[in-house]
């Protein structure tokens, strides 16, 4: 829908004034008739594809990811509606009895040592003049979003939640800490080094952790086709004149930019098709940045210590791993502060290899993981792997709060939030109290 449109315009009359973050009520798995809830948890929105989150739903009748597959004509939801009508109607899942908030605590390894990551679920205004406004910081897919919408219109519940940094000083990490200080938690489960933690907040605490929350600039870090698919069923809904519908908020999951758990992760790039021969393209790389160093070929560990160490490099740095050598690279800087990953893509993939957009889509890959890229190399899966360093958190807040997006695949928020903690649904009238 254009900018500037009649019912976007009338979305905006509708919504001024309106509160910016409140709590809700969850809508949550019965755990008597589910039993072990890591078996119904699903990964974040962007891991799955509809093969793979079919795969993974099968291995249990409630799996949250039943809800994400389509039909078989690959393009509508009515089966996952059925599906999730069906739960809410059996108690497989039920609604909370009153407004909260929703304290997670997320422990994982980091860094060698055990973190534990906090943060709030809470809904979400989606009027534009809200005060604490969801600012994106990266592009997203139009596919992705139209997808997104499909299965929100069909099955009228969120499964998971928009990630959002507030953008603070560790006050908000503070008061969840003491909102959740000697109570105990709804549940607890544990797969590995990884454990989830799921406090309800009622009472007056309620409506302090929302305004503490609203104080401060949210940065999406994870969810944007979440977000902008919610924002376009929003407008639908008002354009029907369901004014004050769930529809109009979005759950967000609020973590302190300054949570010592928050991380963000290097996202490197994995080419498996190049447009010529190595030594010409490396002869043309060199014309525009500074070789620094030419290595043998590491193995897959040691190009996971050498990606450690380049995340503590001060200046712009690249490494190439190719079948033959370890390439590092000092990239040219900007004036802005433009990520590496950012400055890589223009540079090697745009200009010198000369890579259109589509083009890129087809034959690039991207994993965090640099032990994978560098086996895949060795393996032959791909003919270059591009290891960058981590787009630091202060840049990619300074970027949304100024209206900048970065391209996908800039950045990687970790870990990522499961879905199936919390859900949300649109269509109950009760869900905002």
């Amino acid at each position: 829908m254009a900018t500037g449109s009649r019912p976007e315009r009338a979305f905006e009359r509708a919504h001024r004034g309106t509160r910016s973050l409140r709590p809700f009520r969850a809508v949550r798995y019965d755990l008597e008739r589910v039993g072990d809830l890591a078996a119904v948890l699903g990964p974040p929105d962007d891991v799955p594809t509809a093969e793979q989150a079919a795969a993974l739903a099968a291995h249990h009748p409630y799996h949250c990811l039943h809800l994400e597959v389509p039909d078989a004509d690959g393009y509508s939801f009515q089966r996952a509606a059925a599906q999730y009508r069906a739960w809410r109607a059996t108690g497989i899942l039920a609604r909370d009895e009153e407004p909260s908030c929703y304290v997670s605590a997320h422990r994982f390894r980091l860094d060698g040592g055990i973190a534990t990551r906090l943060g709030v679920y809470l809904a979400a205004s989606l009027a534009p003049d809200a005060t604490a406004r969801l600012l994106p910081h990266e592009g997203t897919n139009r596919e992705l979003v139209e997808r997104r919408l499909r299965q929100l219109a069909a099955v009228r519940a969120h499964a998971g939640a928009v990630y959002a940094v507030w953008a603070g000083d560790g006050t908000l990490r503070q008061a969840l800490e003491a909102s959740i200080a000697g109570a105990a938690p709804l549940w607890e489960h544990a797969r590995g080094e990884e454990q989830h933690a799921l406090w309800r907040v009622t009472g007056p605490a309620v409506e302090e952790l929302a305004a503490l929350a609203a104080s401060r600039p949210l940065v999406i870090a994870d969810g944007h086709h979440r977000f902008a698919a919610a924002l376009r069923y929003a407008r639908d809904q008002q354009i029907t004149g369901t004014l004050g519908h769930p529809a109009a908020w979005v759950p967000v999951h609020v973590v302190d930019a300054a949570d010592p758990a928050l991380a963000v992760r290097a996202i490197h790039r994995l080419v498996r098709w190049l447009p010529g021969d190595w030594e010409t393209l490396q002869a043309h790389l060199a014309r525009h940045a500074r070789i620094v160093a030419v290595r043998a070929v590491p193995s897959p560990e040691e190009a996971a210590r050498l990606a450690a160490e380049l995340a503590r490099a001060s200046q712009p740095r690249v490494l190439l791993l190719q079948e033959r050598e370890l390439l590092e690279l000092a990239l040219p800087t900007t004036p802005d502060d433009e990520p590496d990953a950012i400055l890589v893509d223009a540079l090697l993939l745009r200009h010198v290899c000369a890579l259109e957009a589509e083009t890129i889509e087809q034959v690039v890959e991207y994993t965090p993981d640099a032990r994978a890229a560098a086996q895949a190399v060795l393996d032959g899966r791909a003919l270059l792997a591009v290891l960058v360093r981590p787009t630091p958190l202060a840049t990619v807040l300074a970027w949304a709060q100024a209206g900048r997006l970065f391209p996908p695949k800039t950045t990687y928020f970790f870990p990522k939030l499961p879905q199936g903690l919390v859900f949300y649904d649109l269509a109950d009238p009760a869900t905002l109290g």
